[in-house]
């Protein structure tokens, strides 16, 4: 079977669930995707494959994964969105069973045109993928599992980005720069503190991407005029502010969730916290956010890791 050209599928099919910035995603880790390719490539092997191949980008490394697991060669394919084309990425995969690896499906129309042009070429092909959607796919994989939950995996960060959102809402073909980081900064009377006393002081100051950035801040929204004016001159001004709701508590854990939730509606990739105890809870809550500890007396950070599922309520009031 041919596939319709991206834009025809694209028109037909519900839209990428990421696209709705109520939902908390299902993060999926690194050593989660691993378990899970394991699991996938147990079930492969009894068709005993001659070499895997990856659709990159986002195929790259469960087929690496896959690839050692089997101890097979590896090859990659490239995908064109614009024309449906796949084309090699080097030398073509010389095995004659090829096992087709990509990260996710949501409509299943990258791995199926790139199982096309395996087989136009005399290979036999059998298709896994970690994970896939069945309340959006349309052509399914041979092996994966399914999940109706937005999940989100390491490398693909920048799509819940807002320039990320709107690259894949618009159905054009996507500039990689469209996934760039975005990132999140707690913004909070210590480091307010700071930004008074050395308005434009980058070697104490976390600096932000332009353009690419924003602030979220535990100060109340009644007091957003008086944040705005203290931000003003600094290396800040420029930069969107999200405040506090009334409604949630002051308490470092309630700061933490409210701060995780409202970096993961926007999109951020990244976040910056000035409080040790809330950059811990904040990676809790949110793993997919890359999140770092910013030592203000330091004038440095460090990465924070704490790999556990964000708690399903979203009620932050008290």
């Amino acid at each position: 079977m041919t596939a319709a050209g991206p834009g025809a599928e694209d028109t037909r099919r519900p839209p990428w669930k990421g696209l709705d910035t109520t939902q908390m995603p299902v993060f999926i880790s690194y050593d989660q995707v691993e378990r899970m390719v394991a699991s996938l490539v147990e079930r492969a092997a009894s068709w005993q494959p001659d070499e895997v191949v990856g659709i990159a980008r986002g195929g790259v490394v469960p087929a690496a994964m896959a690839a050692g697991i089997l101890a097979l060669p590896l090859s990659f394919l490239s995908h064109d969105q614009a024309t449906g084309d796949a084309s090699w990425i080097g030398p073509p995969a010389v095995g004659q069973r090829i096992l087709l690896v990509d990260d996710c499906c949501s409509s299943g129309i990258t791995l199926h045109n790139a199982s096309s042009k395996l087989r136009q070429d005399g290979k036999e092909c059998m298709t896994l993928v970690v994970v896939h959607d069945p309340e959006t796919i349309r052509h399914e994989p041979d092996l994966s599992f399914p999940m109706r939950d937005l999940f989100r995996l390491p490398w693909e960060r920048g799509e819940a980005t807002l320039t990320g959102r709107a690259a894949k809402a618009s159905g054009a073909v996507r500039d990689p720069r469209a996934v760039a980081p975005f990132v999140g900064l707690g913004m909070d009377e210590p480091l307010l503190t700071v930004c008074v006393a050395h308005p434009t002081a980058t070697a104490r100051l976390p600096e932000l991407p332009s353009g690419r950035g924003v602030l979220i801040s535990g100060v109340t929204e009644t007091e957003r005029d008086r944040l705005t004016a203290t931000l003003t001159g600094t290396l800040y001004q420029d930069f969107p502010l999200e405040c506090r709701p009334g409604s949630i508590s002051t308490d470092k854990k309630s700061l933490a969730r409210f701060k995780a939730e409202t970096a993961t509606r926007i999109g951020c990739t990244h976040l910056i916290e000035c409080d040790a105890e809330q950059a811990i809870a904040i990676s809790a809550h949110a793993p997919h956010l890359i999140v770092t500890w910013w030592s203000i007396d330091a004038a440095r950070g460090w990465t924070i890791g704490a790999a556990a599922q964000p708690e399903r309520s979203a009620d932050l009031r008290t």
